[in-house]
């Protein structure tokens, strides 16, 4: 049998799939209930993508035959739309309502099972008026419906991922959205073609952009997923901590100093990373000149050094609590204000003449 180039990189990029998957659902690394809803999607996915390999070959080895039994197509769009409102935290998926989602997989697959065991495995002769009529018409419907089933999901999911007003950082989420929605689009005219006039179109450069997808997954996707989890527990963890001391800065300090420490303290305003003087001055009720002026006087800092001095302390007291151990510095940098790695381990080094690797080890 004679498989050209870009049947290997497909078949390659769907075994990357399940792989993939799997890490995710059994990995330590990535595993928590969030993201196994995409694993549990990559590894349909990858399912789906073996199949339609072989059939693209001509070739149906008895491992295909009872994957096929049941209609994936119907599944992974549930997954992926639980994931998708998992990261919104929407509270619809953690109802008993949301089980209705999996109906549809469940009952044609039973029906799909019940026809194949007859039709294809012999195992037994259903025996009813018009039955070569009520299939033909049962995997219509089953060819409308895996197109429209998807695209509704999709299209209310999309309602929740880029209109919701959640702080969670999910710009990464949205690129997913935008990527499987080009190959459901693609998918869609695929699939219309098969309904119109009865005859499946090649699916290989449909899998070669699902391909294109598990690399950018593997390579780029899945450090900004492990870092945007880590940062919002962070969060969480910081949130529910009601402790923050910090060393006073001077007596009699001008009471705008104080305001301003005040919006550290209960607010943790340097944990935006798009704090400005001007923001802040603007909170203040003063001119930003004036409130470089003070904290000049009162600090010996200029606004940037201030307000990393107190990310500063706020990643200290991070590492020094067992609590923060298992999230990676970068995510707790982040978390605490810093834009970047760069920046982070600048401002670090210059506060404490150390890295924050060098601290953590110090401190242990």
């Amino acid at each position: 049998m004679e498989i050209s180039f870009v049947e290997i990189f497909t078949l390659i990029g769907i075994v990357h799939g399940f792989v993939l998957g799997l890490i995710i659902l059994f990995s330590r690394f990535f595993k928590n209930k969030d993201n196994s809803y995409l694993g549990y999607t990559l590894v349909v996915l990858s399912i789906i993508g073996m199949n339609n390999w072989f059939w693209d070959l001509g070739r149906n080895p008895i491992i295909i035959s009872i994957l096929d039994l049941f209609l994936w197509q119907f599944l992974y769009p549930v997954t992926l739309f639980v994931f998708f409102l998992k990261k919104v935290k929407h509270p619809f998926v953690e109802t008993k309502k949301s089980t209705l989602l999996y109906i549809p997989f469940v009952i044609l697959s039973i029906v799909n099972i019940l026809i194949s065991l007859d039709t294809i495995f012999s195992v037994y002769e259903m025996i009813f008026v018009n039955k070569e009529e009520v299939v033909f018409y049962f995997y219509k419907i089953v060819s409308i419906s895996s197109i429209v089933f998807p695209v509704v999901l999709m299209l209310f999911s999309a309602k929740y991922i880029f209109y919701t007003k959640t702080k969670i950082a999910i710009k990464w989420i949205k690129w997913i959205w935008i990527f499987i929605s080009f190959l459901e689009l693609y998918g869609i005219v695929l699939e219309g073609q098969r309904f119109l006039y009865g005859s499946k179109m090649s699916l290989t450069f449909l899998w070669i952009a699902v391909s294109v997808f598990m690399y950018w997954l593997i390579y780029k996707g899945l450090y900004q997923f492990k870092l945007s989890n880590e940062q919002y527990e962070v969060r969480q963890l910081l949130n529910r901590s009601t402790k923050d001391i910090r060393p006073p800065i001077k007596k009699d300090t001008n009471p705008y100093i104080d305001q301003l420490m005040t919006l550290i303290q209960q607010e943790h305003i340097h944990h935006n990373p798009d704090l400005s003087r001007d923001l802040v001055a603007k909170r203040l009720g003063i001119s930003s000149g004036y409130l470089s002026q003070q904290i000049n006087t009162n600090c010996d800092m200029n606004f940037s050094e201030f307000i990393n001095h107190h990310r500063v302390h706020d990643i200290k007291q991070m590492i020094l609590d067992p609590e923060f151990d298992k999230y990676s510095l970068l995510a707790i940098g982040m978390e605490a204000g810093f834009k970047s790695k760069t920046t982070f381990y600048t401002a670090f080094k210059k506060e404490t003449g150390m890295s924050p690797n060098t601290f953590k080890k110090e401190q242990k």
